[in-house]
C-alpha cells in the first residue's frame, strides 16, 4: 500500500480529486469517509485494472479502522482473491507471508453493529464460524457456500475478524442477519471486479479452490504453485493525512481495555468485598487493643489502690466534695 503525499492537484486522478479534504481530516476520528484505491492484476485474459472503495467509519467504526491499520502496514500487497463465486462475494485477506498471517490470527477485533445491508459492492469483514445456520432468508443457492472463515451459512464467531474482507457481487442481504456489517462500498471500478478471476470457483474442501488453512501456512508459494490464474492487489493507495500509526495505536488500546473489561467486573466487586473485610478486622483488632489497654490500667490502678475499684475514666466526685459557691 501507497499513502498519497501532496500532489499537484492538476496531475491528480478524478478519483482523488473528488475526495474532499474535510474528510480527510476526520476519517481517523470516525468522522466522513475516505476513499482507498486497488490497482489488480492477473484478471480475466490476464490484464489489469483498478477499484476504490469508500470507506464509512460511521458504518463499522471498528472495522473501518482494523482496515485503515491493514493498509498501513502494506497488508494487501499481493493479497490474492481467493475465493470468487460468481453472483456471490470475492474475498481476499490472507497475506502472502504466513508470519504475518501467524501475527494477526490472534488479533481479533470487536464485532459492529450492522447498519446497512450487504448489497452489490459493499464490503464486509469476513467472520470464522462454527455450525451451519438455516432460516427462511437464505437461499438454496448461498446455502452452499461456507468457508473456514468466511461467508455463508455458518453462525458467525463472536469477535471473530481479523484480515478477510469480501466485495459482495450481488445481494446479500441475508448476511445481514449473521452479523457482517459493511464498513466500505465500491465507489468506481465495479466492472474490474467483475473481471477478478472466478475458475477455481468455491474453496477446498467444497470446491476446486484454495484451500484457506494452505494459504495460511504456505502464503503465495502454495496459491503460486497450484493456483497460479488468481487475482491479486498490485498495490493500495490512500490518503496519508493524519498520523500513520493513529488505528493501530487506538485499536491495541481498545483491544486491552476489552480484555480487561470482563475480569475487571469479577475483579472489582471482589476487591470492594476484600476492602470492607479488611476495614472490619481492623474495627475489631482496634477494639480488642483498647479493651487490653484498659485492662492493664486496670490492674496497673488495682495495685497502687487495693482497695478501690478501677472504672475506665475518673469517678465523679460526690455532691459534697464540691467546693460551696463564695457566700457574699
Amino acid at each position: 500500500a501507497r499513502s498519497m503525499g501532496d500532489q499537484d492537484p492538476a496531475n491528480l486522478p478524478s478519483w482523488r480529486t473528488s475526495y474532499s479534504t474535510q474528510a480527510a481530516e476526520q476519517k481517523t476520528n470516525g468522522g466522513s469517509s475516505w476513499l482507498a484505491h486497488f490497482t489488480v492484476r492477473n484478471l480475466k485474459g490476464g490484464g489489469s485494472g483498478n477499484f476504490t472503495i469508500s470507506v464509512q467509519p460511521h458504518w463499522a467504526p471498528v472495522g473501518a479502522r482494523r482496515f485503515r491499520r491493514l493498509l498501513e502496514e502494506h497488508f494487501f500487497d499481493q493479497c490474492r482473491f481467493f475465493r470468487v463465486v460468481k453472483g456471490f462475494m470475492a474475498q481476499f485477506g490472507i497475506s502472502g507471508d504466513p508470519d504475518v498471517n501467524t501475527k494477526y490470527r490472534g488479533k481479533t477485533i470487536a464485532d459492529d453493529i450492522v447498519k446497512f445491508t450487504n448489497q452489490r459492492g459493499r464490503v464486509s469483514f469476513a467472520m470464522s464460524g462454527t455450525r451451519d445456520r438455516t432460516g427462511s432468508e437464505q437461499s438454496a443457492f448461498a446455502r452452499e457456500y461456507v468457508g473456514t472463515e468466511g461467508v455463508g451459512t455458518r453462525s458467525k464467531g463472536i469477535d471473530s475478524r481479523t484480515t478477510q474482507i469480501f466485495i459482495s457481487l450481488g445481494d446479500n442481504r441475508f448476511l445481514d442477519k449473521q452479523g457482517f456489517a459493511p464498513f466500505a462500498e465500491v465507489v468506481e471500478g465495479m466492472e474490474t471486479i467483475d473481471l477478478l478471476y472466478n475458475g477455481y470457483g468455491e474453496g477446498a474442501p467444497r470446491g476446486q479452490g484454495p484451500d484457506q488453512n494452505g494459504i495460511q501456512k504456505v502464503g503465495n508459494e502454495y496459491l503460486e504453485k497450484k493456483f497460479p490464474l488468481l487475482s491479486y492487489v498490485e498495490s493500495v493507495e490512500f490518503s496519508s493525512l493524519g498520523s500513520v500509526g493513529d488505528a493501530a495505536r487506538a485499536e491495541e488500546l481498545s483491544g486491552v481495555a476489552s480484555r480487561l473489561g470482563p475480569p475487571m467486573m469479577v475483579i472489582l466487586p471482589l476487591l470492594l468485598v476484600a476492602l470492607i473485610c479488611m476495614i472490619r478486622i481492623c474495627c475489631k483488632v482496634c477494639r480488642m487493643f483498647c479493651e487490653e489497654d484498659q485492662d492493664d490500667k486496670a490492674k496497673a490502678h488495682a495495685k497502687t489502690n487495693p482497695d478501690s475499684v478501677y472504672l475506665g475514666k475518673p469517678a465523679p466526685c460526690a455532691e459534697d466534695d464540691y467546693p460551696a459557691e463564695p457566700a457574699e
